[in-house]
Formats: C-alpha cells, structure tokens, sequence
C-alpha cells in the first residue's frame, strides 16, 4: 500500500505528513481562539476478500444521471485524475483490478507515477484524458468506464468538439460497448464544490468496491475533519486570501469564491480578499487577469500562489514564486510585509483536485498558512 493511514490527533498537530507549501519565514501574529482537536478515527486497511460479489448496483453520478455498474470489475479504465488518486491513495493494489486503463500513462502526474509500478495490475494506454481511444477498447473490452469532466472534449486529431459532438462521441461510445458500465466521478472544475465531490466520488467507489468500504470512508473522514480543522481557525480570523494562479512568467490570474478555487473560502474558511460582486467582474473558472497593481490595491493578508508552468514538474517554490516575492509592488502588500506569501503544489490544487493524495496536500499546506496567522 502507498500511504499508512494517520489519525486525526496528527492533523490537530499539523503534522500531515506531506510536505506544506512554503513562504519567505516565519511571522507572527495575535493568537486565535484554539479549536478543539479533531477525533482519533482509525482507517483500516483493506483487504482483497476471496469471493467478491458481481451484483449490479444503482448509482447516481456526477451529472446526475443513474447508472448500473456491476461490483468489483477487473478491467477498469478510469479517465480521472481525482477518482486514480483516491484509488491509489486507499491501496490500489486490494481493488481487484487486472488491467487498468488510463490516459497516456507516460504523462500520469508526478505523485501518481507509483501507479505505474503496482505488481498484479496491467497498465493500458487508452487515449487521453480528452479522447476516449477506441482502438484500445475494442482489444481490453473494459468492464467499467469511470468518465471525468473533460471526457470526449477532443477527437482523435486532438481538436476540441462542441458540446454536441462531444454528447454524440460519448453516445457512440456507450452504444459501442454496450456490455459495459460508464459512470462519470468527477469534481466541478467551474465552481468549487470540493467536499462534496469527493464525499460522492468516495460513496460511489464504496458502492462498486464494498470490500473497499472502511479504507475508502475512514480516509475521507480524516480528510473531512482536516479541512473542518482548518476552517475553524481560518473562519475565527480576519484574514483575507488572494489565490493567484500564474499562468505565464509575466501574467497572474486571480481566483475568486465562487470559482475552481472556491475551496480555499468553503472548505479551507478564508475570507476572499473582494468578490465578484464587489468588483462587478464575472465568474470564470480560469480566473480574472490581474495586475500586481490591483492586487496591491486589494492589499491581502495572505497570497497564495500557484505557478502554472510548473505543472509537470510540480515545483510549488518556482522562478514565478520568486519573481513575485521580488515584485516592488507585490512587496508592499500586507501578505509580503508579513511573510505570508505561499507557494503551493500545482498538480494537487490544480490537475489532481479531487483525490485524497491531493486534498492530504491541500491541508498540510493550510496547516501552514494557520500557523503562520496564529
């Protein structure tokens, strides 16, 4: 198994075992109110059970739909980032699965590259996470499909299909393999919907795997009570939070609440630094562009930063973290004269949202940004 399980007494430490995003040093600041420390839940590992059953089980999926899916299928693709990190994260090795495909699994993201290397389980090349590659099912015929947001968004030729023709590839797709079961667990990549996304992703794994149960929801569970954690001591400030996400050496984009980022407001329970509404800009899930004259002008508390060209190396402390700190005007805002500017981890804030590896992250880089405002 990849990861022993912690209990939540290691979380009320913020210890996470992970490593936590970075910013310049230490700060200090007045004390707040000490929440109560999460419970001590034990998750127990799972175990492969001898005889497992092949029933047929109803569930709804992300879009709403209801779907069959017969228990413990052995030939599984999954075309979700999110969905393999859970997977892997509770033990992918005890699922049961024989073959496993997966989109281009030579671009599998940095933290999930041990899937690669998991004895007993076949890796299939299946497309991407866009092209569903029919020229691979029809050899592996998978018994279960697991869908993601951005599944049949592109054809063979790598071009972007209107939302008919991607309803029509998926309908062509289905009708194909007719004797397979496809179910789409995914997260809301427009408005942040995390919690509850993963609650529903983790529900439905338990549904197709129930051997799979007591790993599967004592690891959200954990993970829950992390982020409420979190909450408690964000929500009893008055610090405010400006995400920024670098998406070239020179352009910044700001994520406000009630965007893909949303989690740092709900979940994580910061105040963001204004709101769409304040600033009479619209929701867009790839952010506002913005200046580091605004974002002085908003003056946070705290910055976090995600540097976007950063994604397949997964360096959080980039040349775009440094040139930002080194920016004049950055450097006079609050979140710099206080030292709160934090880097963080782009493939599990951005490419691999929605699995618990990625949300362990999450927390372990808030349990830092607390303890920086403490």
């Amino acid at each position: 198994m990849k990861k022993a399980f912690l209990t939540l007494a290691v979380v009320a430490a913020a210890v996470f075992t992970l490593t936590a995003c970075g910013s310049g040093s230490e700060a200090s600041a007045p004390p707040l109110a000490q929440p109560p420390a999460p419970p001590v839940i034990e998750a127990p590992a799972a175990e492969l059970p001898a005889e497992r059953p092949r029933e047929l089980v109803t569930i709804t999926d992300f879009n709403g739909n209801i779907v069959q899916v017969r228990q413990n299928p052995s030939i599984v693709a999954v075309y979700d980032w999110g969905v393999l990190d859970i997977m892997y994260n509770v033990g992918l090795e005890n699922f049961g699965i024989e073959t496993l495909i997966l989109p281009d699994p030579s671009g599998i993201p940095a933290v999930l590259a041990g899937v690669r290397n998991i004895d007993g389980i076949q890796i299939v090349n299946g497309g991407t996470l866009f092209y569903v590659n029919w020229d691979v099912l029809d050899i592996v015929q998978p018994e279960l499909i697991i869908l993601g947001a951005r599944s049949f968004g592109m054809n063979a030729q790598g071009d972007r299909l209107s939302a008919e023709d991607n309803a029509a590839f998926r309908a062509d797709t289905e009708e194909r393999y007719a004797d397979t079961s496809f179910i789409r667990l995914t997260i809301n990549a427009q408005v942040s919907d995390l919690i509850n996304d993963m609650r529903d992703n983790a529900y439905a794994l338990t549904q197709i795997w129930p051997h799979m149960t007591d790993a599967i929801l004592g690891e959200f569970y954990e993970i829950e009570a992390g982020m409420a954690y979190v909450n408690a001591v964000a929500s009893a400030s008055d610090y405010t939070v400006a995400f920024l996400m670098m998406t070239t050496p020179t352009n910044l984009s700001l994520f406000l609440d009630g965007s893909r980022m949303g989690m740092v407001y709900d979940e994580f329970g910061f105040s963001p630094a204004t709101t769409a509404e304040d600033i009479g800009l619209f929701s867009d899930q790839h952010g506002f562009e913005s200046r580091a004259e605004f974002i002085l002008a908003l003056n946070p508390d705290i910055i976090l930063l995600l540097d976007r060209n950063e994604m397949n190396d997964n360096i959080p402390q980039s040349a775009g973290y440094e040139a930002l700190n080194n920016d004049p005007i950055i450097r006079r805002t609050n979140a710099y004269l206080n030292n709160r500017i934090f880097a963080l981890y782009p493939q599990e804030w951005y490419t691999v949202v929605g699995g618990f590896g990625s949300a362990r992250q999450m927390i372990a880089c808030m349990m830092n940004v607390i303890e920086s405002i403490r």
